[in-house]
């Protein structure tokens, strides 16, 4: 099997799973760009760590509001 050049890159991913044993999981996954440094100027590169950065910031309050919600309902069922 031949491989493909891709053009694109997952850099960061939120996803909410839900599991055969009925649990409700999120994942959130994050590329180190250290790596990508050489392809971008300076200030694309600082660009991309700004914007992973305060994404990362924001998919965590996501998961801590998440995780607070299900945690309230498992105490009241």
């Amino acid at each position: 099997m031949a491989k493909t050049k891709r053009e694109e890159a997952q850099l960061l991913g939120y996803r909410l799973l839900y599991n055969r044993a009925g649990n409700l999981v999120t994942e959130r996954t994050s590329t180190d760009i250290k790596e990508l440094k050489k392809y971008f100027t300076v200030e694309e590169y600082s660009t991309l760590q700004t914007v992973i950065r305060e994404a990362t910031k924001k998919l965590d309050k996501v998961h801590n509001y998440i995780e607070a919600n299900l945690n309230a309902r498992k105490m009241t069922d």
